[in-house]
């Protein structure tokens, strides 16, 4: 017989202090959470209530094994004012498949390739300014960066007056989105114009009454001027019954892709670039792997780099950008020995997951090795979450990280990085770096990025 489990009374003050350390350090949070109690154990959030986690395999097999009718996504979901009600993370049911259905055909292998030109030719753009010998802020390069992409590839924009204003309004809103808002539902309030909720909101209306004209421009377009950018595809893209996605679901749906696409990846490769500079054998492998391919490796040489691979997985191991997968159960279910009825919330800890020994050796250790010698299952390594639920964008996010940290480093030379890793706390709707990481960019006799 499995054991009931019995959520804690909700406590406002509990939920404040578990949302607090949650954003001040998400993994030493978990980790003392777990020595303290076990695994499985309890935390409460604020607008959420009692949530039970676990870091084990079991757990993520459990979860992922599931019928999909097993759960629903938490309601009162941080993230929903960023991503809006139609978003395809945000639905259930038949119609989270069919909305799930209709997104995939633009991220599958061909489209794929023809988006690595621009991610690559974005990097090296975006690398270009920084002369040798001078200091830059390696979040703000990424997240330039991640934004170039974004514009492009997912809105096919360029750079005229349409693309600097959506450049400046999409950049407004993910500013304007501070992580009070999302760890406490009770600032989502107005205070009269002046508080946090009121200049998210003020951002994200006017990004999306850009994204409704651009979404009108596209269906106005003659079908032979169509783009191929992820935008257009969507724009174009019918269910099984032939009808089209409505303007509304279309704005969540890129809200969902701009957001997912930005605080995502830029963490992940601002990590990845870190301890790449910061571990001198890291360095020197992928220095050799990338060094016969010249200063601007293609798009297809960098997706077949092993190493360049490797450091890309133990980047998303280590930090990976879901750090917790939860869930709402709407049926009875077994989790880690214990009971569920419907109603209660569960949620996979990714970042405990990834540590968990002795699927992993040596978990604490950046060791982009692992992944040469040694295949890792979705219920080990999920640093995109899994299941039917899993990150519909995860293949393009792992194919960019590929494409924009090979160029970086392809492109140029850098001075090792000797401090510490800063603490990792909530900036956004991801985890990273509480300090900025700045970077020295040395001299490469045979490199001009312009």
């Amino acid at each position: 017989m499995t054991e009931v489990a019995k959520s804690p009374r909700a406590s406002s003050r509990r939920a404040l202090l578990d949302a607090a350390s949650l954003a001040w350090d998400t993994e030493a949070f978990f980790a003392a959470r777990q020595a303290e109690l076990g695994d499985p154990f309890w935390i409460e959030l604020p607008g959420l209530g009692p949530v039970l986690v676990s870091g084990h395999p079991d757990a993520a097999r459990e979860l992922f094994s599931a019928p999909p009718d097993t759960f629903v996504p938490l309601p009162n979901n941080p993230v929903e004012p960023l991503l809006g009600s139609h978003s395809v993370l945000l639905l259930s049911g038949e119609r989270h498949k069919k909305e799930r259905k209709l997104m995939g055909a633009p991220f599958n292998g061909d489209r794929m390739r023809a988006y690595g030109e621009i991610m690559c030719e974005r990097t090296r753009a975006a690398m270009a300014p920084i002369l040798p010998h001078s200091a830059f802020d390696l979040q703000k390069v990424m997240q330039q960066v991640a934004l170039e992409v974004i514009l492009h590839a997912v809105l096919g924009m360029r750079a005229d007056d349409r693309g600097r204003a959506m450049r400046q309004a999409i950049s407004s809103m993910l500013a304007a989105y501070v992580p009070a808002l999302l760890v406490v539902p009770a600032l989502r309030r107005g205070m009269f114009g002046a508080g946090p909720w009121d200049r998210f909101t003020k951002a994200r209306d006017a990004s999306m009454a850009l994204l409704r004209a651009e979404i009108r421009h596209r269906r106005d377009q003659d079908p032979d001027d169509a783009g191929d950018d992820i935008l257009s595809l969507l724009v174009r893209a019918r269910y099984d019954d032939g009808s089209l996605l409505t303007d509304d679901e279309l704005v969540d749906e890129a809200r969902t892709l701009i957001v997912a696409g930005h605080d995502t990846t830029m963490t992940a490769l601002v990590w990845a670039a870190r301890y790449t500079l910061a571990t001198p054998s890291t360095l020197a492998a992928l220095s050799a792997e990338l060094m016969p391919h010249g200063p601007r490796p293609s798009a297809a040489v960098l997706a077949d780099l092993t190493y360049l691979g490797a450091i890309c997985n133990e980047s998303l191991r280590l930090h990976p950008v879901v750090p917790i997968v939860p869930r709402l159960a709407v049926k009875a279910f077994s989790f880690r020995g214990q009971a569920l009825e419907a109603g209660q919330a569960v949620a996979l800890a990714t970042t405990l997951l990834h540590r968990h020994e002795p699927e992993w050796a040596e978990p604490h250790t950046w060791k982009p090795e692992r992944f040469l010698t040694e295949k890792f299952g979705p219920f080990v390594f999920a640093p995109f979450g899994g299941g039917a639920r899993r990150c519909i964008g995860a293949a393009f996010g792992a194919y960019q990280m590929r494409m924009v940290l090979g160029t970086f480093f392809a492109g140029a030379h850098y001075e090792p990085i000797a401090e510490p890793p800063p603490r990792r706390t909530l900036g956004g709707i991801t985890m990273g770096p509480a300090t900025s990481i700045t970077v020295i960019r040395g001299r490469s006799p045979q490199v001009d990025l312009r």
